[in-house]
């Protein structure tokens, strides 16, 4: 009687959730013998081949094989891309974007009450998740940059809203278009993974939380506003009521013009923000009933008010209150699930923006299918390093017909992607000891369409400070001074080859300061200073020949502005760590040096102007970020950006909140920013380490 009772109890809850999908499986569909005409059944395992339990298990272990085959992954994305691009077609209204979280439809209502099931959005873009979703859809129409959310954050007991996670510009995203579609798969046969399920939708309660609380303290700030000014009034009136009475008194002399009428100061936009609407504005934390828990849907809605008052401490949310219109709801949507066509609703029309969560791929019984001429291997899109061979999701789409030709064998599918590899290698390597000669940038010469990632962004500026973090293409010489920069800082362990800066050690060290060794491989951290007549001239084909080749360089100008350029030689990985921690010193002193020269450089009636400096390793993702988190927590105030260098905070005195929100200054503002943990623990270390931190390795 217990159970049953808890089970009722558990169904009426559910109902009571409102939701708004008719989660149903096409393989027990039992409202008719087939679908209406007029009704899309998603993906319906077209060609799915039936396998007897024994031989399914006799071919187990060779299905677990197969799922790995190269040929098998490409035809299963294929087949998800083409319902991916089915949803897309019916909300074209919407950006489609990828992001790192797990998908599926959700519905709970009969096929009758499908009016109101897509209460999300009709102007919503498609997103996919910047590793697994990219795969689901096709370059030219996925939404630029993705998102990225991560399934752990939603892993039941550790729920949390990772504020470098945070996806402000999803929030751009959304408020545009009015809603979006986050496009992405998950394996070991879950409907939909925590990521969708979870971590979204803890990230829409939390903005919607944190937008309304916001709300509500400007609103009390202005109302006690309005008291005070209201106040003040009342006593100017008094007085000058006092002085009329009393001509000989000095009040009298006001003219009115200048009394003003403090009651027209009140401003009451802040008291019409739409999230002061208690009725309309929901902050509810919205799960899928039937994957949720009650007891878990409980225990992350108790955590949601917390997340937003974190939220808060990182970032204003005021420019929210006034430009998001609507709170955000997900929505979940599978291949297993049924639309209306014919009748899909006007999202315009409800009372929130939707973010359609699309899990591109079917269930299927542990994780695969056969179908006609290949083994379906349920979200194929995850953990491309296991299959892809260096295949990426741009150079699919690009090679799709050659690489899933009618009748291809799997080996010669293999065969065809190592070509396509090969001749995507060969052409980076001639666009890196290439360049156009015109000086433009090799994607602008050759005309051509880029798919875009967060990492391919050249750089991205980190406001309100002077610190931008770029990729490796953004750090090449001379073109990133040409860019306008005047100190760049590649955190790799390469730099771009050039031959026209390739000098003698004679000639070089003029201009090049060793800072000192990294490690035990012994590389040298190294600044270079030029001015711009002196890389014009060592960059002329004709300058060695002239001037020979020791003295090809001219002598400095005392008036001309000099360039820098700081070479960290920090490696990847685990073998890095201890390189970073030595290199953040050094990076200080570099830019506490730009700024003295700087400084002495200005003449008496000379405004000072703030330099730019690019922070760039690899990707622009890990190392570089770590940098420049150290030299903004080090160097520049964060609400102005002002170089603060000469008092610069100690180590000692840097807290962990401090740190925690100028990484949320980095990740606001650089998308593809993706420091590891790693690399946060050694700016922890060398900000808050009880001990003086490593020597700075920096010899004149």
């Amino acid at each position: 009687m217990g159970k049953g009772r808890a089970d009722k109890e558990e169904r009426s809850w559910r109902k009571q959730q409102g939701v708004i999908w008719f989660l149903c499986n096409a393989s027990t569909h039992t409202m008719g013998s087939s679908p209406p005409k007029t009704t899309i059944r998603a993906m319906a395992s077209p060609a799915a081949t039936q396998i007897s339990p024994h031989a399914h298990g006799r071919n187990r272990d060779e299905m677990r094989r197969d799922a790995k085959s190269l040929m098998n992954r490409l035809k299963s994305v294929q087949a998800d891309a083409a319902f991916v691009s089915e949803i897309a077609g019916l909300f074209p209204q919407f950006p489609v974007l990828g992001v790192c979280l797990k998908v599926r439809l959700l519905f709970s209502s009969p096929l009758p009450r499908l009016r109101v099931l897509l209460l999300t959005s009709n102007y919503c873009g498609t997103l996919a998740n910047e590793r697994c979703g990219t795969w689901y859809v096709h370059p030219s129409k996925i939404h630029k940059p993705g998102v990225y959310f991560k399934s752990t954050d939603g892993h039941t007991g550790i729920w949390d809203f990772n504020l470098r996670r945070y996806n402000p510009h999803l929030i751009t995203t959304i408020i545009n278009h009015g809603g979006c579609i986050i496009v992405d798969s998950t394996r070991k046969g879950k409907r939909v993974p925590d990521a969708l399920s979870k971590t979204i939708p803890i990230w829409c309660a939390t903005i919607n939380n944190a937008v309304r609380k916001c709300a509500l303290s400007n609103q009390a700030k202005e109302l006690q506003r309005h008291d005070r000014e209201q106040t003040q009034a009342s006593g100017q009136r008094t007085r000058e009521a006092h002085a009329a009475e009393n001509p000989s008194s000095s009040d009298s002399a006001l003219e009115p013009s200048k009394r003003g009428d403090y009651g027209d100061v009140f401003d009451s936009s802040m008291l019409k923000a739409p999230a002061l609407n208690a009725e309309r504005w929901d902050t509810r934390y919205h799960s899928l009933p039937s994957l949720i828990s009650r007891s878990e849907h409980a225990q992350i809605a108790d955590k949601i008010d917390g997340f937003a008052e974190k939220l808060m401490r990182f970032t204003d949310m005021t420019p929210l209150t006034t430009r998001l219109q609507k709170p955000i709801r997900p929505i979940w949507l599978t291949p297993q699930s049924f639309l209306l066509k014919d009748d899909l609703p006007d999202y315009s029309q409800v009372g929130f923006l939707p973010v359609i969560c699309l899990s591109a791929s079917r269930v299927v019984q542990d994780g695969m299918e056969e179908r006609d001429g290949y083994l379906y291997v349920q979200g194929s899109g995850d953990d491309e390093e296991m299959w892809a061979k260096g295949l990426r999701p741009d150079l699919f789409w690009d090679n799709e017909e050659y690489l899933l030709e009618d009748g291809i064998t799997a080996e010669e599918c293999e065969k065809r992607a190592s070509e396509v590899v090969r001749e995507a290698k060969r052409k980076q390597l001639e666009k890196s000891t290439h360049r156009p000669k015109d000086g433009k940038s090799e994607r602008s010469a050759e005309g051509g369409q880029s798919i875009f990632t967060p990492s391919m962004e050249l750089f991205s500026e980190i406001k309100p400070s002077p610190i931008w973090i770029g990729n490796n293409a953004s750090g090449r010489i001379p073109e990133c001074w040409e860019a306008g920069f005047d100190m760049v800082i590649n955190c790799g362990l390469e730099i771009q080859r050039d031959p026209r800066f390739e000098w003698q050690a004679d000639t070089a060290k003029d201009h090049v300061t060793v800072l000192g060794t990294t490690s035990q491989n012994g590389e040298q951290a190294t600044l270079c200073v030029l001015q711009r007549h002196q890389w014009e001239v060592a960059g002329s084909p004709s300058s060695s020949s002239e001037t020979g080749e020791a003295n090809g360089i001219p002598a400095r100008n005392q008036n001309d502005q000099d360039f820098y350029y700081l070479h960290l030689p920090i490696a990847e990985g685990k073998k890095g760590q201890h390189q970073l921690l030595e290199m953040i010193p050094v990076a200080i002193k570099a830019v506490r040096q730009l700024y003295a020269a700087r400084a002495e450089a200005i003449q008496p009636q000379q405004a000072p102007t703030s330099p730019k400096i690019l922070v760039h390793c690899q990707q622009g993702m890990d190392r570089s970020v770590g940098i420049a988190l150290s030299l903004l927590v080090s160097s520049f105030d964060e609400s102005t950006g002002a170089y603060c260098g000469a008092d610069a905070i100690h180590p000692t005195t840097a807290t962990k909140e401090v740190i925690q929100k100028r990484l949320f200054q980095v990740m606001s503002h650089r998308l593809a920013a993706r420091p590891s943990r790693a690399t946060l623990k050694m700016v922890n270390t060398y900000f808050m380490s009880p001990t003086d931190p490593p020597p700075a390795k920096y010899k004149q």
